[in-house]
């Protein structure tokens, strides 16, 4: 009894602070691909040898991305271990981002991306007028990101017209598919096709707007679609085959 009272209680750490994380681990959009005019490729480049000067272990990888050059808030750079997103990021904040936010566990707020008009999940951004989309983490399985959209967007429609109505049922079906490797060859046509007979037909443009991410996807990302499909095999193993 009298060693429990005298034992040194372990310390807690305080309140509201995030942890740094064991191994640094952030992205930088378009890092791998060409070079944009928000000059994302130096900043990849910048990360890295920050990095090395300052001595601080990192995990950089490229960002998951579909990008055209033309989005209003990059260069972003995602922080996949603390869930957050960055933008508009330039030279002059890489070694606040290593210092303060992978070894602090500090947010550096002025940077912090915050979209109060995106209302699907916190993990992906996506510029409706600019087409610009990028994932959290570069393990995320577009496919399943693509199902996901389908099914938030199908619990808000009105349902009062056909091509929304079962256009959209019928999208999320096929889609479920290609995850479960159950696609027919013929799939992503067919969603081609229904999303521009949505975009044509329906009453509103709900149908053609909520849409349009689904056409994004497939045109960044073609190659992991045809995988689900042809070869049956999600390629970064996020899908239970059957």
């Amino acid at each position: 009894m009298a060693e429990l009272l005298t034992r040194t209680p372990r310390p807690q750490k305080p309140l509201g602070l995030i942890p740094p994380p064991e191994k640094p681990d952030l992205t930088v959009c378009g890092g791998a691909g060409p070079e944009m005019p928000c000059g994302n490729k130096a900043l990849f480049s910048l990360f890295q040898r920050e990095a090395e000067r300052l001595k601080i272990p990192l995990h950089l990888e490229p960002a998951k991305i579909g990008c055209r050059g033309a989005c209003r808030k990059g260069p972003f750079v995602s922080l996949p271990r603390l869930g957050l997103f960055y933008q508009q990021v330039q030279e002059a904040h890489v070694p606040f981002i290593l210092q303060e936010t992978l070894q602090k566990g500090k947010i550096l707020f002025p940077l912090l991306r915050l979209d109060p008009l995106q209302s699907i999940r916190s993990d992906l951004i996506w510029e409706k007028e600019t087409e610009c989309l990028m994932t959290l983490d570069p393990s995320t399985c577009m496919v399943q990101v693509a199902h996901y959209l389908i099914q938030f967007h199908a619990e808000e429609s009105c349902g009062k017209c056909v091509p929304c109505r079962l256009g959209i049922k019928r999208l999320g079906e096929v889609i479920e598919a290609m995850t479960r490797g159950r696609a027919a060859a013929e799939a992503l046509p067919e969603v081609e096709t229904l999303i521009s007979l949505m975009i044509q037909a329906a009453y509103c443009s709900f149908a053609g707007k909520t849409s349009m991410i689904i056409l994004a996807l497939i045109g960044y990302f073609r190659a992991e679609f045809e995988a689900h499909i042809r070869d049956k095999v999600c390629p970064v193993g996020a899908c239970r085959m059957v």
